[in-house]
């Protein structure tokens, strides 16, 4: 084995130009296809890791009665409806299932100030209409959030980021301030860690696949904002069209659907519980008169919400496999060169076949070579793989800084190659192998 491993990697040594220009071939494959698989594997990973799979978003569809000749699959201008609620609804669903836990919310710009008025900021909130931050995992690392009693007597209270309460209050704990959010004064009672899942599922406006945006820093019972004047600018969807349910410093609460129900549903069966219990409320809202259409409902799992918004952009898909083809390529060239290398050294295994060597000894001393080009060739690939995400952090996707290596991918990227080298080096190691010793003798 030993006199094997020597054998190939002297063989590497041989005809260096060509062994260059192989392991050069197969970074350059290796790097395209590891910058895709590097971006692709970051947009798909799980926004909340231990949460996600239990989380559910809910959807009753109580538009009006479809006009003449609308689309029904569609809200009106081309793009899919969004699973929105009216409060009241969505009130009235938390209260028919009350054994589990189930959040309305949307997000949405909103300006705040400290008390006197004389620091005033813009930061990304989150209205919610029951336990929001108790379902998505928002880490809280001062206070509380709001109890069920708060949120019914619509208490101004509020939960700030630590950020946030660094850049309004000047101190990192800024449990017991006030800040003024609309008109109100309200009371910060948490203060939370940073969060900011990408992408955002909890929350996602048209034509926006949650990539934007540093997280959210406010966090706030949906009603005690409203009460309070704050501008709210969301998506929203009004009965009779328009544009009068979000005005620029008031929400129509009654006339528009602009929440997104969350449950919150541990397994299979409270999954199948959940869906007849939808369907019921469906049903009886339609026979209430509160629906106009047909009873339709729909609950998607988180995993399954975000492959419908196609969080992750088709032209990352694309590119992935257009460097796929690329290695593919690489890899014929590589077979190539790798096959003119051995062929060309046919004297010399034939003087080792004579000699009392067997045809796997020669297999096996090619395939060190070849399994060495492609370690090489991993090597080689990382630079130009840290080439190509910086290139992508260029771009101006809302994605792209999230384009960055992980140094549990280089151990991905060396297996990859390794394999590589080996796979591709295997059919020119046979065929070497396979030449007439005799023949091969002759040559010399």
């Amino acid at each position: 084995m030993n006199y094997t491993l020597e054998t190939g990697m002297r063989g590497c040594l041989r005809h260096p130009r060509t062994m260059l220009l192989a392991i050069l071939t197969l970074a350059l494959g290796l790097a395209s296809v590891m910058t895709m698989l590097t971006l692709l594997s970051v947009l798909s990973a799980d926004p909340l890791p231990g949460i996600s799979h239990k989380l559910h978003i809910a959807w009753a569809d109580s538009r009006p009665a479809p006009r003449s000749g609308e689309d029904d699959s569609t809200d009106g201008t081309g793009a899919s409806v969004p699973p929105l609620w009216k409060l009241d609804d969505v009130q009235a669903m938390r209260s028919q299932r009350a054994d589990i836990r189930q959040a309305g919310l949307l997000t949405a710009p909103l300006s705040v100030a400290n008390a006197d008025g004389s620091n005033t900021r813009t930061a990304s909130a989150v209205l919610a209409v029951g336990p929001m931050l108790q379902m998505f995992g928002v880490p809280l690392r001062h206070g509380r959030t709001w109890t069920p009693a708060e949120e019914q007597a619509r208490a101004p209270v509020v939960v700030i980021s630590r950020a946030l309460s660094l850049r309004l209050l000047g101190r990192e704990d800024g449990t017991g301030a006030a800040i003024r959010l609309g008109r109100h004064t309200f009371r910060v009672i948490g203060i939370s860690e940073r969060w900011a899942p990408r992408p955002r599922p909890h929350f996602l406006p048209g034509n926006d696949p949650g990539w934007k945006g540093d997280g959210d820093e406010i966090f706030v019972p949906a009603m005690a904002a409203v009460e309070a004047g704050a501008e709210i600018t969301s998506t929203r969807q009004c009965d009779g069209g328009g544009f009068d349910g979000f005005r620029f410093d008031e929400i129509n609460v009654g006339n528009c659907r602009w929440l997104v129900l969350w449950a919150e549903l541990q397994d299979d069966a409270q999954r199948e519980a959940y869906v007849h219990s939808l369907q019921a409320f469906a049903a009886q809202r339609r026979a209430s008169g509160a629906f106009e259409r047909a009873a339709y409902t729909n609950l998607r799992p988180m995993a399954e919400w975000l492959r419908f918004n196609r969080v992750v952009p088709d032209s990352v898909r694309l590119n992935l496999w257009l460097a796929a083809g690329l290695l593919m390529l690489c890899l014929v060239n590589v077979a190539g060169l790798l096959a003119a290398r051995f062929l060309r050294r046919a004297g010399e295994h034939g003087v080792r076949r004579v000699l009392g060597a067997p045809r796997r000894s020669i297999i096996a001393a090619c395939l060190v070579e070849a399994g060495l080009a492609g370690l090489l060739g991993g090597v080689c690939a990382l630079p130009l793989t840290l080439a190509g995400l910086w290139l992508m952090r260029q771009q101006g996707e809302a994605y792209a800084p999230l384009a960055r290596f992980s140094p549990a991918l280089f151990i991905v990227l060396l297996a990859l190659a390794l394999l590589t080298g080996l796979l591709v080096g295997l059919l020119p190691a046979v065929r070497a192998a396979r030449q007439e010793p005799a023949l091969q003798v002759k040559t010399l």
